[in-house]
């Protein structure tokens, strides 16, 4: 009974995702940053193929990477404060939610790009 009430899930990633065929890469970093920013993350370009996430929601915190091409891109768990992660795979799932929303605005914005084309 008490599991039910966990608040901890697997560590979601989303690996390769598809980008429409049309963008370049200077398109698709643009629309991961734009999304991530509209949904509250601090981005960063750290080198070309790889943007960076932070994101701070009251006393959690969390840190991504994103490595992206003209093909798919990928979001990866990198690290957190107080979303319950014990290094045993499994994290708050508020976080699970945050990705989730997060991969759907950069989904939005790719297909924004790709139609402006």
């Amino acid at each position: 009974l008490i599991a039910g009430c966990s608040t901890s899930q697997p560590v979601m990633n989303m690996t390769n995702s598809l980008v429409p065929a049309n963008l370049s890469e200077k398109d698709v970093s643009r629309a991961i940053i734009n999304a991530g920013v509209s949904k509250k993350w601090v981005m960063r370009e750290e080198q070309p193929g790889i943007i960076t996430g932070h994101i701070q929601v009251r006393q959690h915190q969390a840190n991504i990477s994103i490595p992206y091409n003209t093909v798919n891109y990928s979001i990866n768990y990198v690290s957190s404060v107080n979303l319950d992660d014990k290094g045993k795979g499994k994290i708050h799932r508020n976080y699970n939610r945050w990705i989730a929303g997060l991969n759907e605005a950069i989904q939005i914005e790719l297909n924004r790009a790709s139609s402006n084309k």
